[in-house]
């Protein structure tokens, strides 16, 4: 097969394609620059196809959140069953390590993003002070567990964006402390 020749896709598999390069323009350069025309252009496939499979960029969006906001939160479920501060560290960095472009997104909307994507994250936010709160043992709206919130998204940015100056032993550090300071503030 020549670099002319184009390979037919799947309709999953062209889909995929097409949110891969949605995700890596946002990424790079924030969702104002995401465009059908650029999409179809980083694909290398025609407008009329990114139209086939989505519609509209509202359509486009939309998919791309959803797939997003499950990847990012597959590896979820290490968070809630661990047993220990120690495994809830762990298991926030290996969901961080399996997607981090989606963490990227998630934990720093570039400008420009539509509504839909504050929505997404304040319903994964709700969540995550949910699990939180189970392992302390406190409301979810706590200000404790709100601010534990805030810090461990820092904690993750900094980490994503650095991990040699944020090493995994420093971010486990960091996160016993604050759940220690967040049951002491609670308890007394």
């Amino acid at each position: 097969m020549t670099e002319m020749t184009r390979r037919r896709l799947s309709g999953a598999d062209r889909r995929a394609q097409l949110l891969d390069a949605a995700r890596d323009i946002v990424a790079e350069s924030g969702y104002p620059a995401l465009t059908i025309d650029r999409v179809a252009g980083a694909s290398g496939v025609t407008r009329a196809v990114v139209y086939q499979q989505f519609t509209d960029l509202a359509g486009l969006v939309t998919a791309l959140l959803d797939r997003e906001s499950a990847v990012a939160f597959a590896g979820i479920g290490s968070v809630q069953s661990a047993r220990d501060i120690d495994g809830l560290g762990r298991g926030i960095l290996a969901y961080l390590h399996a997607a981090p472009t989606s963490w990227r997104i998630i934990l720093r909307p570039p400008d420009g993003a539509p509504p839909q994507v504050r929505v997404r994250i304040e319903l994964g936010r709700a969540y995550a002070r949910s699990v939180a709160a189970r392992h302390l043992r406190i409301d979810p709206d706590s200000t404790a567990v709100r601010i534990l919130l805030a810090a461990i998204e820092e904690l993750a940015r900094l980490h994503l964006d650095d991990p040699a100056a944020h090493p995994e032993a420093e971010m486990l550090s960091y996160l016993g402390s604050l759940v220690d300071w967040a049951a002491g503030v609670t308890a007394g």
